[in-house]
């Protein structure tokens, strides 16, 4: 019988895993570094390569950022735009996924995050409007009770308000 051996890891390969391990923090890392950039020229929007970079005020959402300059990032995916929002201290506060380029409806997976970078929240929105069971936590990441929405989508989205502003609302300045 012929066994499947695989190979040892050695040095290199074991330097290439942390490598490739840390790539989503360094990336995380450069999008906040953004936000520096943009501060130092007096800019409030930034696109480099197919990532766009957005300074946001946080005027709805909950109290721990309402009032605060948050980058946004926006990347197109063939599932929409990705969105995530990095507080001023670099830490990731949201994570999802809108159908269009101005980022107003949201579609698909959100994830949203306490200060300490605990899950907060995570589902689903659809045509804008929360669906489904959507799951939470406290701040020291112990389950809370689930939240129910419909099941169905919203039939239209245009008359709603913006979910939050960080979705909505340019900075127009640099708090």
């Amino acid at each position: 019988m012929n066994r499947l051996q695989l190979p040892e890891l050695r040095a290199p390969a074991c330097l290439l895993v942390a490598v490739l391990s840390a790539i989503p923090v360094l990336s995380q890392q450069d999008d906040v570094n953004k936000l520096a950039v943009m501060r130092a020229r007096g800019e409030t929007s930034l696109t480099v390569g197919k990532v766009r970079y957005d300074m946001v005020v946080a005027e709805y959402a909950n109290a721990f950022v309402s009032g605060m300059t948050l980058l946004r990032t926006a990347r197109r995916t063939p599932d929409g735009w990705v969105a995530r929002v990095y507080g001023p201290d670099g830490r990731l506060i949201m994570i999802g996924t809108f159908e269009d380029q101005e980022l107003r409806i949201a579609q698909g997976a959100f994830t949203f995050f306490h200060p300490n970078g605990r899950k907060e929240s995570q589902g689903h929105f659809c045509n804008g409007g929360k669906v489904g069971a959507w799951q939470r936590w406290d701040e020291h990441g112990q389950p809370l009770s689930e939240r129910q929405y419909p099941d169905s989508c919203p039939a239209d989205s245009s008359g709603q308000r913006c979910w939050s502003s960080l979705s909505c609302t340019p900075s127009t300045s640099g708090r």
